[in-house]
């Protein structure tokens, strides 16, 4: 008979996260509802939803608290939202040197702010950056959490609205990104060789952050589940990082893992139970 291990891998691999999560829950004893939702969301977050995360994703876009009829997307234990206000909430009311220098970033972080609604120019197109992180030079560092996204195919991920093209608009190039203007045309033509990236979500997040400011960074951050999905899934992120010609010091991307690996030698004892709860629920594969 196989052992776990083989098992989990021989799924695809945003089932693979779905089980993994449920078996969390189970063995950490939380309340989970029918299609892997938890009975609350204070249940599936670290010290429950604070008051400015609560706050946060109600002013966002992304219908994450639901309605009191409709769970919302939060409670999900499979949530790309989840995943990043467990691992970024935390960090508010303490020390952001950690996330600084696990990033790689020179300059301290000095805000944070979940579900960041950032305007594009484009109407009723607003970004939502699921966290954006600020420098005390004032320098945005965005990030977009993608939990079993990268894993899940939708058309939606390759199309980009008429209106940033109407009337030969150059929305891009008029924010002072020739480059990602250049991948945005080639979404329009449908002359691309993306499947599994969502390049459409990272062009707006891009725009709307070269609006905001002068220096800013997008960072794609994803869950990796080995195999050959996250292998092409890695490899059109290095396409699309390629693409962007001079706009590439803009755009990084990373693995959650990879971030958890820089942040184990940098946190204190004070963060035991933080870094126990992320490595039991999200690091650990067996």
């Amino acid at each position: 008979m196989a052992d776990k291990s083989t098992d989990r891998r021989s799924l695809a691999p945003a089932q693979a996260i779905k089980d993994r999560q449920r078996e969390w829950a189970a063995r950490t004893n939380r309340a989970v509802l029918e299609r892997g939702y938890c009975d609350c969301a204070d249940t599936n977050l670290l010290g429950g939803l604070s008051d400015a995360a609560k706050r946060e994703f109600g002013d966002g876009g992304g219908s994450e608290l639901g309605d009191g009829v409709t769970p919302g997307k939060i409670q999900a234990l499979h949530s790309s939202s989840a995943l990043a206000c467990n691992w970024f909430d935390y960090w508010r009311d303490r020390d952001f040197s950690v996330l600084a220098d696990a990033f790689g970033v020179p300059s301290q972080f000095v805000s944070l702010r979940l579900e960041a609604k950032l305007p594009t120019g484009m109407r009723g197109a607003d970004a939502n950056l699921d966290v954006l992180l600020t420098t005390a030079e004032g320098a945005l560092f965005g990030i977009e959490s993608k939990f079993t996204e990268p894993y899940t195919p939708s058309p939606l991920k390759t199309q980009l609205k008429p209106q940033y093209f109407a009337q030969n608009r150059a929305a891009w190039a008029d924010a002072g990104l020739p480059g990602c203007q250049a991948v945005a045309e080639r979404i329009r033509t449908g002359e691309h060789e993306f499947t599994m990236l969502d390049v459409a979500q990272l062009l707006k997040h891009m725009l709307a952050l070269a609006r905001a400011g002068s220096r800013w960074t997008l960072c794609c951050l994803w869950y990796e589940v080995p195999g050959a999905d996250a292998s092409q899934h890695r490899t059109e992120l290095q396409r699309f990082s390629d693409a962007l010609g001079q706009d590439q010091p803009h755009f990084r991307a990373m693995t959650y893992q990879e971030l958890f690996a820089g942040m184990e030698p940098l946190v204190g004892s004070e963060h035991t139970e933080y870094m126990s709860y992320l490595r039991d629920r999200y690091i650990l594969t067996d």
